[in-house]
Protein backbone atom coordinates (compact mmCIF):
# COMPACT_ATOMS: atom_id res chain seq x y z
CA UNK A 1 0.00 0.00 0.00
CA UNK A 2 1.42 3.58 -1.03
CA UNK A 3 2.40 6.55 1.14
CA UNK A 4 -1.39 8.11 -0.18
CA UNK A 5 -3.55 5.35 0.78
CA UNK A 6 -2.30 5.03 4.30
CA UNK A 7 -3.40 8.76 5.07
CA UNK A 8 -6.73 7.48 4.17
CA UNK A 9 -7.14 4.18 6.58
CA UNK A 10 -9.63 3.77 9.07
CA UNK A 11 -11.67 1.32 10.37
CA UNK A 12 -14.90 0.95 11.91
CA UNK A 13 -16.39 -1.88 13.85
CA UNK A 14 -20.61 -1.68 13.85
CA UNK A 15 -22.16 -4.15 16.42
CA UNK A 16 -25.83 -5.00 15.87
CA UNK A 17 -26.64 -1.76 14.67
CA UNK A 18 -26.32 0.14 18.35
CA UNK A 19 -22.51 0.37 19.17
CA UNK A 20 -20.06 2.07 16.01
CA UNK A 21 -16.45 1.65 17.20
CA UNK A 22 -13.78 4.09 14.70
CA UNK A 23 -10.26 4.59 14.09
CA UNK A 24 -8.59 7.68 12.08
CA UNK A 25 -11.03 10.47 13.11
CA UNK A 26 -9.44 13.87 12.85
CA UNK A 27 -12.62 15.29 13.66
CA UNK A 28 -16.47 15.51 15.16
CA UNK A 29 -18.12 18.61 12.40
CA UNK A 30 -21.52 18.34 14.00
CA UNK A 31 -23.60 16.02 15.77
CA UNK A 32 -27.03 15.57 16.79
CA UNK A 33 -29.56 12.69 17.81
CA UNK A 34 -29.94 11.78 13.78
CA UNK A 35 -26.83 12.34 12.43
CA UNK A 36 -23.12 12.74 13.46
CA UNK A 37 -20.49 14.03 11.26
CA UNK A 38 -16.86 13.61 11.61
CA UNK A 39 -13.49 13.81 9.25
CA UNK A 40 -11.00 11.44 8.11
CA UNK A 41 -7.86 12.75 6.09
CA UNK A 42 -9.59 11.25 2.75
CA UNK A 43 -13.46 12.03 3.08
CA UNK A 44 -16.15 13.01 5.51
CA UNK A 45 -18.62 10.61 7.39
CA UNK A 46 -21.89 11.15 8.07
CA UNK A 47 -23.29 8.68 10.39
CA UNK A 48 -27.48 8.50 10.44
CA UNK A 49 -29.59 7.22 13.32
CA UNK A 50 -31.84 7.41 16.25
CA UNK A 51 -30.79 8.40 19.17
CA UNK A 52 -27.21 9.30 18.50
CA UNK A 53 -24.68 10.05 21.17
CA UNK A 54 -21.05 10.07 21.53
CA UNK A 55 -19.54 8.09 24.37
CA UNK A 56 -16.05 8.83 23.45
CA UNK A 57 -13.76 11.22 20.87
CA UNK A 58 -10.25 10.79 21.55
CA UNK A 59 -8.41 13.14 19.01
CA UNK A 60 -5.17 12.13 19.88
CA UNK A 61 -5.68 8.53 19.24
CA UNK A 62 -8.17 9.13 16.66
CA UNK A 63 -11.04 7.29 18.60
CA UNK A 64 -14.49 7.79 18.09
CA UNK A 65 -17.54 5.25 19.66
CA UNK A 66 -20.70 6.00 19.17
CA UNK A 67 -24.12 4.54 21.23
CA UNK A 68 -27.89 4.32 19.35
CA UNK A 69 -29.62 2.75 16.72
CA UNK A 70 -27.08 3.19 13.40
CA UNK A 71 -29.23 3.51 10.68
CA UNK A 72 -26.61 4.70 7.62
CA UNK A 73 -22.87 5.16 7.21
CA UNK A 74 -22.13 7.54 4.45
CA UNK A 75 -19.25 8.90 2.88
CA UNK A 76 -18.19 11.61 0.50
CA UNK A 77 -15.26 14.03 0.10
CA UNK A 78 -14.77 18.09 -0.81
CA UNK A 79 -15.97 17.13 -4.75
CA UNK A 80 -19.26 15.49 -3.80
CA UNK A 81 -22.26 17.16 -2.49
CA UNK A 82 -24.54 14.03 -2.54
CA UNK A 83 -23.89 11.30 -0.03
CA UNK A 84 -22.91 7.95 -0.98
CA UNK A 85 -23.66 4.89 1.61
CA UNK A 86 -21.06 1.97 2.04
CA UNK A 87 -24.36 0.34 3.58
CA UNK A 88 -26.78 2.61 2.88
CA UNK A 89 -29.79 2.86 4.80
CA UNK A 90 -30.10 0.02 6.98
CA UNK A 91 -34.62 -0.35 7.72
Amino acid sequence: MNEKNENFKHDIILRSRKRMEMNGISEVSSFDEKEIIAQTNGATISIDGVGLKIEKFDAENTELVINGLINGIFYYTKEQKKKRGIMGIFK
